[in-house]
């Protein structure tokens, strides 16, 4: 990430996850403007040049998704993290949200998770910023995953850690892949061999040993093996 002032927004009432983002960013160029309730949310929408938004859909004064909306109309580009304790796999909810976030970025984290990832997820979106991609009328089920952005482009070798068929060995078997591509919801990677649809997967250090699960596969000309994965 480049050496760049940042501001980011985070609405919640949940004084804990406040000063957990808070003190995450406390030393790092990156400004964490914080509101308590939809008034003071809006008061500084008005004021800061917000580069990405935490939104708790759980807001006790039931008026997130006004906020939502506002947000949208005047920062359309700024990734959105929407954070619920609510089935972040239903129907109702994602077509809620994508009726107002149609062409933009966002993320959907189900509460209560862990905060290491929630910082990892805003460093991701950071980068993105306003490098979201708009939605085609061809999509096709992959496309229909929580994200909506498009990914950023980066090359690194990383571990990808895999169960191990051996049922007889419980730890995980560990695979060399090249990473091509990274976004809020997921990341492609290169590999010599392919990994069953399906199949969750975890990350190194490099990503708090995260996890994921595999979405789809592709074979190459090279005949190495390019696989997308999404974020859990």
């Amino acid at each position: 990430m480049s050496l760049k002032f940042r501001q980011i927004q985070i609405i919640t009432d949940e004084t804990v996850l406040l000063l957990a983002v808070s003190r995450a960013y406390r030393n790092k160029l990156i400004d964490v403007v914080t509101a308590t309730n939809t008034d003071q949310a809006l008061s500084q929408l008005s004021v800061f040049n917000f580069d990405l938004f935490l939104l708790d859909l759980d807001m006790k004064d039931g008026c997130s998704f006004g906020l939502l909306e506002t947000m949208t109309e005047r920062f359309p580009s700024a990734p959105v993290i929407l954070m619920t304790t609510g089935d972040t796999n239903s129907a109702d909810l994602t077509d809620r949200i994508n009726a107002i976030r149609f062409s933009y970025c966002w993320h959907l984290l189900e509460k209560p998770f862990d905060y290491r990832k929630l910082v990892n997820i805003i460093d991701i979106g950071l980068e993105e910023n306003s490098s979201c991609a708009k939605k085609t009328q061809q999509e096709t089920s992959i496309h229909l995953e929580k994200r909506r952005c498009q990914r950023y482009s980066r090359f690194e070798l990383i571990n990808v850690f895999v169960p191990n068929k051996n049922e007889q060995c419980r730890q995980e078997k560990q695979l060399l892949a090249t990473l091509t591509d990274i976004s809020v919801g997921g990341m492609g990677v290169a590999m010599i061999r392919s990994i069953p649809l399906g199949t969750t997967v975890t990350f190194d250090e490099k990503f708090m040993h995260q996890t994921g699960v595999v979405v789809w596969n592709h074979k190459r000309e090279d005949l190495t093996w390019q696989t997308g994965i999404k974020f859990l």
